[in-house]
């Protein structure tokens, strides 16, 4: 029993399990598209609506997931596939969404749906569709038409045609994909616009359809500020952010606590004393942005600008009025600041309900520009706009003038700066001098009198004063030393640091300068250098021509103390012209009257000569050709000339032939005849100066050449006979001075030697002697000291001229030798040669030599043969050669 009851139990089971899945779950389908306001002209989102049977009646929970399918309806071309998993939850109903790339009124679209869970897999649903408006459509529509996108959008536009009908060649619509149906490729888009137009043409029809879109943002306001200005509202503001692209009624809508707002401004028409919130909504059909704002209005009072503005001025000072629009304020406290002609006044103001202000140390006879800012005093928010007005202080007496004095032309002129707005107070009528008890009334061109006639000599004390409405000005008094009796020398301003010497001034310096060319009186300008609450010396410098004052000293019982150092050129501060010569003159301010220090000339800045040398000129002497001119017109030398520059060519030719530099106006050439062309230039330390341009024709005449060549041999031969002449006077002192005699040689040391010496006796035959002679290293005596007569020349029996033998040597080899200078001996033996025929006699010194000349060329007689003897030395002396 019990396995049949589990049989039945089982097959029942199975039954019920085919049938569940034969069986469709998924009941209630329903499909639609959003419900928006723009629906009609372009619906983009499906809605799939159903219930699911199986989980409705199933108590236990099971992961379930659902295949859905889109088609093109009347194509059947798959769109879209997914599978979408549910939640385990026991609710049966469920609902999905699908944003199609095209409007869903393009064409129908359908939609088919299966369960799927893990257990089986349930059948497709039948298809569900929602109608495109390609079956009812009349004419041509283009959608989607009138809707708002994002800027970056990709949109694909379709285009419904009637039955048969086909878009242009030339249109966009490129893709059909049912009967009526074309649609674009995506079409981008990356800026805002207010409208973008896409038409659709038909072939063979003048009717076109056509769709306008609307790119742009969401809004992206932010900074949301609320503040009271009246006491009574509040005003809202925020700052606006990018433009988001949308007109009209696309525009952003904002709404402030739930009232509706004008753009950048809402008004509230309460101030509540606490702490309140306020809340602004700014929204488009592409987003809604909200901003929030927290605070008590009576902490963010802004003020509004002062109005009526109204003024009462002086020469330096003005009072200020001004009203107020807004009757709150009369006794609300506050704080204002001024502006002076855009510089903030160094004070500011404070009162209930504040309407005037009194603002002092102002400049006469000035326009003024004032603005007023005004903000709350006891919780500052912030500064009120400015309101501003314009006016003009009073005339005030000018300041004293600065007055300075010229020699020209054997005349003195007394000279004064014009007062700019600033020193004049005003406008200057006129100038009053007095001279002594003379006074004259000057206008107010030119500044400058002339206050003596003829070469004044006696110093004068000149008064000016300046005059506008206000008054007169203080006077300014100079004492005009008179003309100077001698000119002063004048140097030349270097590029060297130079300095002038202390001077004890009481009233600082004074500089002057005036174009040195200048052939007009009054051009003189000067700069004065104040003096001091202390005893000063002031030292400048020349520097690149002209000078800068550069220290301040005060002077103490040790040593200078440097008070003050500036910079700035002269040239700067005083509008010096380039290339133009300036005369420079320093004097020492005291109580008695200008004293001058040093005077001298240079430039603010050299620049090469602006015109050439004048009347360039050459002559000629022979091969030498001088070339002359004068210098550059002193107007145009534009800078210290430092000399010239002569280029030689040779006519025809580019190449120079020579070039010369010179400091002088002449240069003198050595030139081969023929025809050259000279260039001259002057040059200083700004460059070379122009070409001055000379041709000249080189020619040596014959007669020149010829008197040139007699006169050089005239003054050679007469230069030899002085010479020849002198010379000859003078041979015996120049024969001294070029061949002096010749000292007696002298022989010293230890020696030992053996000769005959030869005497030539008056009876016609030789006397001969053997001597063997020992030197020694004592000093020779003339007691020591013995003759030898030497052989003459003309002896019979020995002719030859050579003597002396010594006996040592062999017969064969005999070698005749000049006689030794020998040391003095005295013999002890004489021996005589019959063979002769002659005595040797006892020779008692040996003669001193004192010149002997050896002859080689002579042919040596053979020596006679001599016995040779011994001999005793005795009473030997040293004798030592003299030296040459």
């Amino acid at each position: 029993m019990s396995v049949w009851f589990l049989c039945a139990l089982l097959f029942s089971l199975i039954c019920q399990t085919e049938q569940d899945g034969r069986s469709l779950p998924i009941k209630e389908v329903e499909v639609y598209v959003e419900k928006t306001n723009t629906s009609d002209f372009g619906a983009w989102v499906l809605n799939v609506k159903w219930r699911d049977e199986l989980k409705a009646g199933n108590k236990e929970s099971r992961k379930v997931s659902y295949d859905m399918e889109v088609y093109y309806t009347e194509q059947m071309w798959p769109v879209h596939s997914e599978t979408i998993h549910v939640p385990q939850a026991n609710t049966a109903l469920h609902h999905w969404k699908w944003t199609s790339p095209i409007p869903l009124q393009c064409t129908s679209h359908s939609v088919r749906l299966r369960r799927r869970d893990q257990y089986h897999i349930s059948e497709w649903t039948p298809l569900y569709t929602y109608k495109g408006e390609d079956l009812s459509a009349t004419g041509i529509k283009v959608f989607p038409y009138d809707q708002v996108f994002m800027v970056g959008s990709n949109i694909t536009f379709c285009c419904i045609l009637e039955k048969d009908n086909v878009p242009s060649s030339d249109s966009e619509f490129v893709k059909r994909i049912s009967n009526r149906t074309y649609i674009t490729k995506s079409l981008h888009f990356n800026s805002p616009s207010s409208n973008s137009d896409i038409r659709c043409d038909v072939n063979g029809s003048p009717y076109a359809g056509g769709s306008t879109v609307f790119i742009g943002y969401p809004p992206d306001d932010h900074s949301l500020t609320c503040v009271t200005r009246n006491l009574t509202s509040v005003e809202c503001r925020w700052e606006m952010g990018r433009d988001t692209g949308l007109r009209g009624l696309r525009r952003t809508i904002y709404t402030l606590n739930g009232s509706v707002c004008k753009i950048n401004k809402c008004v509230l028409l309460e101030v509540p004393n606490q702490v309140t919130n306020w809340t602004l909504i700014a929204k488009n059909d592409l987003g809604v942005k909200t901003l929030t704002d927290t605070a008590d209005p009576m902490h963010r009072v802004l003020l509004k600008a002062p109005s009526t503005l109204s003024h009462t001025a002086n020469a330096r000072s003005v009072t200020l009025q001004w009203s107020w629009d807004v009757t709150t304020y009369t006794s609300f406290p506050m704080i204002c600041r001024v502006k002076l002609n855009g510089s903030f006044y160094n004070k500011t103001f404070k009162g209930n309900g504040l309407s005037s202000i009194y603002l002092d140390h102002l400049q006469p006879y000035t326009n003024y520009t004032v603005n007023v800012s005004c903000g709350s005093d006891e919780h500052f928010y912030k500064w009120s706009e400015w309101s501003n007005i314009t006016f003009t202080t009073k005339e005030d007496i000018p300041e004293a003038v600065d007055v300075w004095f010229q020699y020209f032309n054997q005349n003195t002129y007394v000279l004064w700066k014009p007062l700019n707005q600033q020193q004049s107070h005003g406008i200057i009528t006129q100038y009053e001098l007095t001279k002594g008890k003379r006074r004259e009334i000057i206008g107010i061109n030119p500044l400058c009198y002339n206050v003596t006639t003829g070469n004044e000599r006696s110093d004068q004390n000149i008064t000016v004063s300046a005059k506008n409405s206000a008054g007169l000005s203080p006077p300014t008094t100079i004492i005009v030393p008179g003309y100077p009796d001698n000119e002063v020398h004048i140097s030349r301003i270097s590029s060297r640091n130079g300095e002038w010497e202390y001077f004890n001034s009481t009233c600082g310096y004074v500089v002057e300068w005036f174009p040195t060319y200048t052939e007009k009186q009054c051009t003189v300008q000067w700069t004065k250098i104040p003096e001091s609450e202390h005893a000063t010396w002031y030292r400048t410098w020349k520097q690149n021509g002209i000078f800068k004052v550069v220290e301040k000293y005060a002077c103490n019982e040790s040593k200078p103390v440097l008070l003050q150092r500036s910079e700035g050129y002269a040239k700067d501060q005083c509008n010096f012209t380039e290339g133009e010569k300036y005369t420079v003159s320093v004097y020492a301010c005291n109580e008695s009257k200008p004293v001058l220090l040093q005077r001298s000339e240079g430039y603010a800045k050299e620049q090469k000569p602006s015109e050439t040398v004048q009347d360039l000129k050459g002559k000629q002497n022979g091969r030498n050709l001088e070339l002359y001119w004068n210098e550059v017109p002193l107007k145009h030398q534009k800078g210290f000339i430092q000399g010239y520059k002569v280029i030689t060519f040779l006519s025809g030719s580019k190449t120079p032939v020579n070039t010369t530099v010179t400091k002088e106006p002449r240069v003198n050439l050595i030139l081969n005849p023929g025809t050259y062309t000279f260039n001259v230039s002057a040059f200083t330390s700004g460059g070379y100066g122009g070409n001055a341009t000379l041709s000249f024709n080189m020619e040596i005449k014959i007669f020149q050449m010829i008197v040139t060549t007699i006169v050089g041999c005239s003054a050679a031969t007469l230069v030899f006979i002085i010479i020849t002449v002198l010379c000859y006077r003078k041979r015996k002192w120049l024969k001294k001075l070029l061949y002096p005699d010749i000292p007696k040689p002298k022989l010293a040391g230890k020696w030992t030697t053996k000769g005959m010496y030869c005497t030539q006796m008056t009876e016609g035959y030789m006397k001969c002697e053997i001597q063997e002679v020992h030197g020694s290293e004592c000093p020779a005596t003339a007691e020591s000291t013995h003759g030898l007569d030497l052989i003459s020349s003309n002896s019979t029996l020995f002719p030859a001229k050579h003597f002396y033998q010594d006996i040592s040597e062999s017969p064969a080899d005999v070698s005749y030798y000049p006689p030794p200078l020998l040391c003095a001996q005295k013999l002890t033996s004489i021996i005589e040669n019959p063979s002769y025929n002659m005595t040797i006699p006892e020779l008692d010194y040996v003669a001193e030599i004192s010149e002997l000349t050896l002859e080689m060329q002579d042919s040596y007689l053979p020596a006679p043969n001599f016995v040779q003897e011994d001999f005793v030395v005795k009473d030997s002396a040293c004798y030592k050669p003299q030296s040459a």
